[in-house]
């Protein structure tokens, strides 16, 4: 490996903007990967949307492809996407569905969220802080796990009920809750503790192989060597909801200029000028327009 192939190849883990270092990482891998044989994926509009999901999720449930290679995508409509994350806005958190599970969705939610990190794609907003907190190798003592962060609404009224003061009965929904899980029962002694042990048990405990699916699918995409060595590179991949709203600014940053050039469009003919003259136009105005359209629109 020459000197220049050498900086090229570590500038990612010295670079101080994480956006930055996530975008030459990417380019780094996507060379690797220019020669290897493209995916291809096609989507059909007039398939029922549960056949445009199979379609999706049958690239993405492949085990063994090389995400860095060339993507071919032939879309003839619309698609959608199963939702396998629930909660609110910044709490997000693994559906504990046992079909998604078994059918291998979340790593190929991974392989997804990686695939797009990969080609400067859309990030995954929203996802709760103590999921990701897990994900990247936290332990459940420390998860800041919090009652938003948990999407069944009989739970947390559960959980409310054991961190207050009011009195329970021996056969309402808390004690049917912690004999299913395997707490004790609760009493005053225990309530505050088994509040937290419950509401830990809701977001993170029952999620824990889904957590490890997804990040068996990052990891399958090639993402994970940056994660892993550029943590402040995770709240790209993983932002929250506000940060990830799109801004005129944000589209503007995103559009690389051309420069005051001229181009000519034989197809737009003067005749006033003669057949042999055609009509031109000045790049710069062109940009300055779509510039004002992206402010203002």
């Amino acid at each position: 490996m020459d000197e220049t192939e050498e900086t090229s190849t570590t500038e990612w883990t010295r670079v101080p903007d994480p956006k930055c270092a996530g975008r030459l990482f990417s380019q780094e891998l996507l060379h690797r990967g220019k020669d290897s044989g493209s995916l291809s994926l096609s989507l059909d509009l007039r398939h029922s949307r549960g056949e445009q999901d199979r379609a999706i999720a049958s690239l993405y449930r492949r085990d063994g492809l090389q995400w860095s290679s060339p993507l071919n995508c032939a879309l003839k409509g619309g698609v959608a996407v199963t939702r396998i994350f629930e909660g609110e806005s910044d709490h997000l958190i693994p559906s504990v569905s046992e079909e998604l599970l078994e059918n291998n969705m979340f790593a190929m939610a991974g392989r997804m969220i990686g695939h797009s990190f990969l080609h400067n794609g859309p990030s995954f907003p929203g996802l709760s802080p103590a999921i990701v907190h897990v994900l990247f190798g936290g332990s459940l003592e420390t998860a800041p796990v919090t009652i938003r962060d948990c999407p069944d609404l009989d739970i947390r009224e559960i959980v409310e009920k054991l961190e207050g003061d009011a009195e329970f009965k021996e056969d309402d929904s808390i004690h049917q809750l912690c004999l299913s899980w395997d707490f004790p029962a609760p009493s005053n002694s225990n309530r505050k503790w088994l509040a937290k042990r419950l509401l830990l048990h809701a977001v993170i405990e029952q999620t824990r192989r889904q957590i490890n699916h997804f990040r068996r699918g990052l990891e399958d995409t090639g993402i994970w060597t940056l994660l892993s060595h550029r943590r402040d590179v995770i709240p790209v991949l993983f932002p929250r909801e506000s940060e990830a709203q799109v801004t005129p600014q944000m589209i503007l940053d995103c559009i690389t200029w051309p420069s005051s050039i001229t181009v000519i469009f034989d197809e737009y003919e003067d005749k006033y000028l003669g057949s042999d003259e055609f009509c031109t136009i000045d790049i710069k105005r062109v940009s300055s327009f779509l510039k004002m359209f992206i402010e203002n629109g």
